[in-house]
């Protein structure tokens, strides 16, 4: 991000009309025909935009207004069951992408086809734990967590090794859905969970109980959450995806509180 790191989670469109703990990559319909919703900042210019994924194709939008497709590209293989993660990987201000199969993450620094730049291990062999990436120490670079059920592992590089920062957020068989972003503009971003329409968005990383509480959006699968800084004010806030409109409608507003979207629009493949 230009200024300060924002969301840089991918949200995944779930098939199932409830689920049982914190989802993961091998929950039913991830990857589904739905694809994936994702936000970043692709052009350096300080505010997140949507994108969208599907069997290894991305698609990228520079504003939230609707239109079509800004950057369009292949990064995976054909039928790609890797799981998309976005982010700043080197630090310059522009969100790229990257796959995580199993343990293995492929990290691109280019909006383009090609090879990872950087390959490394993070996890289990066979992990199954929800990806998401953040910066997590005020470096202005995003590097990879993991969430198994109401367990966070936070690791501060890009590169091969265990967790840095470890701890608990969340109910024992959470139902929520985990999400980071920089909640209250410091340059960390920090844990998020979202059940049923309510989030739960904490301002450190480390166990306790929410900062902020609010509702927002319809419980999923009708509205799967995304977050980013929607305005350029080095905050991010909240948004949700309602895959049931043709095009995608994306809602999103502009502070972490209840309250109707400061705007919407359509965006799909």
């Amino acid at each position: 991000m230009a200024v300060a790191v924002a969301a840089t989670t991918a949200a995944l469109v779930l098939n199932t009309t409830s689920a049982t703990a914190t989802p993961d990559r091998d929950d039913p319909g991830i990857l589904s025909s739905n694809g994936v919703a994702l936000t970043g900042d692709w052009n350096g210019d300080g505010i997140d935009t949507p994108g969208y994924f599907a069997n290894s194709v991305w698609l990228l939008r520079n504003s939230n207004t609707t239109g079509s497709t800004d950057i369009e590209f292949i990064y995976g293989d054909p039928g790609e069951t890797g799981f998309p993660v976005v982010g700043d990987w080197n630090g310059d201000g522009i969100d790229t992408v990257g796959l995580v199969r199993g343990d293995t993450w492929y990290l691109s620094n280019f909006l383009g086809s090609g090879f990872a730049d950087v390959v490394f291990k993070y996890g289990d062999p066979g992990e199954t734990g929800y990806p998401l990436t953040g910066d997590w120490n005020e470096d202005g670079i995003d590097t990879p967590g993991l969430v198994r059920d109401n367990q966070w592992f936070l690791r501060n590089s890009n590169t091969t090794g265990g967790a840095n920062i470890a701890f608990t957020y969340g109910d024992q068989n959470e139902t929520g859905i985990p999400l980071a972003g920089d909640w209250n503009g410091n340059g960390t971003d920090t844990p998020g969970l979202v059940r049923d329409g309510t989030w739960f968005l904490r301002n450190s990383n480390s166990p306790g109980s929410a900062n902020l509480t609010f509702t927002y959006g319809n419980p999923w699968p009708q509205h799967w959450p995304v977050t980013g800084d929607w305005d350029g004010n080095t905050t991010d806030t909240i948004g949700v995806v309602d895959f049931n409109q043709d095009p995608i409608l994306w809602c999103l507003r502009n502070s972490n509180t209840t309250g109707f979207a400061d705007f919407c629009f359509g965006f799909s493949a």
